[in-house]
């Protein structure tokens, strides 16, 4: 993607307006969040792909998958999975999870993402401390009912088998559970040969055409967490709704990339 997104998703929308002349400020809480809805057991931020990048990256992002779904029933190539993405994107919910570690720890971030009327719109769902876990899965499930394709990166291996063991912690009623693309296994089918690993930044970058600036590396992410629960301050959690931001754009780009949608560096 262009410098110019780069440098637009980089910031992330998470800068409030200062007064001419001063430069801009992060909000001192979360609740300042552009998009943000504050419910009694969770904090959600809601916005639309335009807000956070452009109009016209958001334009291009629709664009793109048009010309996908007009060209995909023709290839012979593209699995079956894949395809039924592209031609009906309106149905897949698009999903990503940061948690305060590897395997038997707590979620406390839920990305998803949804495309549809005109719109690409990300919603994060926020624990905003150790208690509110419960609400947060209670929304995964009202999502999960609402949705006819779960798609990920690595979710069938990870982020799945966290979910329902968080649900049966909380003794919350495991919904069924829509067919789940994992564009790991297909992006490791397509290009184990030509790619050094198949990590998802990796594909992004080699792909995607895309390098993360101002990211946070994933293993520090659950020492950020812990750091906000005991002081609320803002601005370092801001970083990990950005990494996760960019992780549930990305599965949207290897998906189409996947389906041979435009000539990408592979």
């Amino acid at each position: 993607m262009r410098d110019e997104f780069k440098e637009r998703l980089g910031d992330i929308g998470l800068r409030r307006r200062a007064p001419r002349g001063e430069t801009p400020l992060l909000p001192s809480n979360l609740e300042d969040l552009p998009g943000a809805v504050r419910t009694d057991g969770v904090l959600i931020v809601e916005r639309s792909l335009g807000e956070l990048t452009s109009d016209r990256e958001l334009r291009a992002m629709l664009s793109k998958l048009g010309r996908a779904s007009r060209g995909v029933g023709v290839r012979d190539d593209v699995s079956d999975e894949i395809r039924a993405l592209i031609e009906s994107p309106e149905h897949a919910l698009f999903f990503d999870t940061e948690t305060t570690g590897l395997g038997g720890n707590m979620v406390f971030m839920l990305g998803v993402m949804r495309i549809g009327g005109g719109d690409v719109r990300l919603s994060q769902v926020f624990a905003r401390d150790y208690t509110e876990e419960r609400e947060l899965l209670d929304v995964w499930v009202d999502m999960l009912t609402d949705s006819g394709m779960l798609v990920s990166f690595n979710g069938k291996s990870f982020d799945m088998p966290v979910l329902r063991d968080r649900l049966g912690l909380h003794h919350v009623s495991k919904p069924p559970e829509p067919p789940h693309l994992d564009l790991l296994h297909h992006s490791r089918r397509r290009w184990r040969k030509v790619l050094p690993d198949c990590r998802l930044q990796t594909i992004e970058w080699k792909i995607c055409g895309r390098r993360r600036s101002g990211d946070i590396p994933g293993e520090e992410i659950p020492g950020v967490y812990h750091r906000f629960v005991r002081t609320g301050e803002a601005r370092d959690i801001l970083t990990v709704f950005h990494h996760n931001a960019l992780d549930l754009i990305t599965l949207a780009d290897i998906a189409l990339a996947l389906a041979g949608a435009e000539e990408y560096p592979a």
